[in-house]
């Protein structure tokens, strides 16, 4: 069963973009293409290598795919799933003193690789091209090589367990706590000190010798470049995560209490809670069941009674124990920092059923072999019933529920991109830095310009980059919406600042949908006189609040009134309002507007109100911001039966707690004029 359950689940539909490709990938992919192209290291940026050359192998015969990206990570998982299988026969198919004890080494190993087979947060991460994957793979190969090799005194398998030790530094970060494992556990069998003889450990020490020498040679490279370069081992990701990076020089009492609190809830997330859909494998890489959980924590007080007598125990306890120290150790935000501990605890999982069996057999009036059916069959339905939940989680709901969830539509939206015939002087505009899975993805012919310039310098930026493409007859910008459970808001306000800024000197045309991205095309762009994104405001207007709007942008701005801006807008469009603030500094408040539409009779017919926040650091409010400038884009969505005419567009800065408005310094009342709004008839 397990050789067509762990490849279905890890291999059946890769090819297909759900759940999405998150940005990890994506420069999983660019750091790929960067080693095709003969870019050669040992680390890229903050990530291991290992991965990255994997990705690489496999996008040099697959090509610039989603299968290419997630095949090397897929197969690990799977393979991981058999390899749990064969080290939990060879740790428990055997007693200490040589003997076989077949069917405890069949039921733990089975019990164990089933579960995991059909795990959805280990499938889910399988099917992701996560670094992490290839950890509990080696380590657990590692392991079954050792233990097999040494007990059967089988120097080739010792030196294969060194190889797969050495290849742990460049899978995962949490692999720099392994070398403790094997310290731990080659110390343990030390213990006492008086009852291991000494021609007994210089009988043992080739072989210790064989395997750490093995493992050296391979680690090396990564080993010598860590020394040359420290700041690459405590680099700044891990000192980011790094619990006690806020807590410098505070007392030893007030450190413990904080680690006891994360150490509580990754275990709380790790156990204590039902598994919560398929969509992040951030937050349910290594997370267990119910049941699971139950028969874990059974497994451990299992293996701390037994620890003196059994060394298979005493491994999985050292290994959950070392491995759980990153997740520890980091904020505990999701549990994947763990993932180096995954075939330890599903063997403890097994250890628990076992021990369940153990007791329940000893107390049923059925023989031993029918109850053993018996539990078998019971175990074996649960596993299939788990299977089929994973299947219909990755393959159905799971899938469609998601679709519209930023990490899909990108990728989605380069496939789309590369089927299309190539257009002549066009480029597009993504105003973005994280979507890598889009650059790693898009093969297509027509220009593609990814740009992240601040808000202030846009307008010369992109005029400068259109002047240096030379012959652009259209301009696509690529603009997407982030849909929230509780709060819908445009995501890309970047592209919000080109549409306004094109408007001004191109013409609009039309706007295509990409299931959830949209696309804003405009001809006859205007090079003769530079460009000027606020040009709406006559003069920058203060304050008393210590905030102060600097520059303004109104969407659609074509026809030029003196001192004053006027725009038409299609009734199809919303219209939109840029702005460019800065906030004293030490500002205490948040604050509010409120953009308001009057008629000729100065009677209010349309208003909509907006907290000030920072554009993609949704919390960051105006009491938390910088003196640096902050650009703000709000969408006027202007009703339909609003008759056509010319409106006067006015606004109240006001504090968010009180309600208190603000007032313009100079003028003492708390609307400011921003402009006339020409709204045409609706189609017109």
């Amino acid at each position: 069963m397990l050789a067509v359950v762990a490849p279905l689940l890890r291999l059946y539909r890769l090819e297909e973009l759900a759940p999405g490709l998150k940005f990890d990938e994506g420069w999983n992919g660019l750091y790929a293409l960067q080693v095709l192209q003969g870019e050669y290291a040992l680390t890229f940026g903050d990530k291991d290598g290992l991965g990255i050359y994997l990705i690489a192998l496999a996008t040099n015969f697959l090509g610039r795919t989603p299968l290419a990206l997630r095949l090397p990570t897929a197969l690990a998982s799977a393979s991981t799933v058999f390899v749990v299988f064969w080290l939990g026969r060879l740790l428990f198919g055997w007693d200490e003193r040589g003997r076989e004890t077949r069917w405890r080494g069949l039921v733990v190993a089975g019990v164990a690789s089933g579960l995991l087979a059909v795990s959805l947060g280990q499938t889910i991460l399988g099917r992701t091209s996560y670094r992490g994957s290839f950890l509990p793979f080696f380590l657990a190969l590692c392991l079954a090589l050792l233990w097999w090799g040494w007990t059967r005194r089988r120097w080739w398998a010792i030196m294969l367990a060194g190889a797969c030790a050495g290849l742990l530094p460049y899978t995962y970060y949490p692999a720099r706590f392994v070398p403790f494992l094997f310290l731990f556990f080659g110390i343990s069998f030390l213990l006492p000190f008086r009852s291991v003889s000494l021609k007994r450990i210089q009988t043992e020490l080739p072989w210790a010798a064989t395997f750490t020498g093995t493992a050296g040679l391979v680690a090396a490279p990564i080993l010598l470049h860590y020394i040359r370069y420290p700041d690459l081992f405590f680099n700044e990701r891990i000192q980011m995560l790094f619990i006690f990076r806020e807590f410098q020089g505070a007392p030893v009492l007030t450190l413990a209490k904080i680690l006891a609190a994360n150490v509580w809830e990754v275990l709380s997330k790790f156990s204590f809670r039902l598994l919560a859909g398929c969509c992040s494998p951030f937050k349910h890489a290594v997370t267990l069941n119910v049941w699971e959980a139950f028969f874990f924590w059974l497994g451990v007080a299992v293996a701390v009674w037994q620890w003196k007598r059994r060394p298979a125990y005493r491994l999985l306890l050292l290994w959950v124990g070392l491995l759980f120290l990153p997740a520890f150790l980091t904020d505990a935000k999701n549990t994947m920092r763990m993932v180096g501990a995954v075939p330890a605890i599903y063997l403890l999982v097994a250890v628990g059923v076992w021990e369940t069996f153990q007791w329940s057999a000893s107390r049923t009036l059925a023989g031993a072999k029918t109850w053993l059916s018996i539990f078998g069959i019971a175990i074996s339905v649960v596993i299939v019933i788990q299977g089929a939940g994973t299947y219909r989680a990755l393959f159905g709901k799971g899938t469609a529920d998601n679709f519209y969830h930023y990490d899909m539509i990108w990728p989605a939206f380069a496939q789309r991109l590369n089927a299309r015939p190539a257009e002549q002087d066009t480029v597009y505009f993504i105003t973005h830095q994280r979507y890598d899975a889009f650059d790693y993805l898009y093969q297509g012919a027509t220009s593609v310009v990814r740009t992240y310039p601040d808000v202030p310098d846009l307008d010369r930026h992109i005029e400068a980059s259109l002047a240096e493409m030379g012959d652009v007859s259209t301009v696509k910008v690529v603009n997407w919406v982030d849909w929230s459970p509780t709060i819908e808001w445009r995501s890309n306000y970047i592209a919000d600042f080109l549409t306004i800024l094109l408007d001004k000197y191109g013409r609009y045309v039309a706007t295509e949908d990409f299931d959830g991205i949209h696309v804003d095309s405009y001809v006859g762009l205007s090079l003769d006189r530079p460009w000027v994104l606020f040009e709406d405001l006559p003069r920058p207007v203060v304050y008393d609040g210590g905030i102060t709007l600097e520059g303004l942008a109104l969407g659609s701005s074509r026809v030029k009134l003196p001192r004053q801006q006027q725009f038409d807008a299609e009734q199809s469009r919303s219209l939109k309002v840029g702005m460019l603030w800065r906030t004293a500094s030490e500002l205490a408040v948040d604050y509010s507007i409120s953009l308001r539409l009057y008629n000729d009779d100065d009677a209010r017919v349309f208003q909509t109100d907006h907290v000030l926040r920072k554009p993609y650091k949704y919390l960051v409010t105006t009491s938390l911001w910088t003196s640096q400038p902050v650009g703000t884009v709000f969408r006027l969505e202007v009703p339909n039966e609003l008759a056509a005419g010319e409106y006067e567009l006015r606004m109240v800065v006001y504090d968010v707690v009180t309600s208190t408005p603000t007032v313009e310094v100079g003028v003492w009342e708390p609307e400011t004029v921003l402009g006339r709004v020409r709204l045409q008839s609706f189609g017109q």
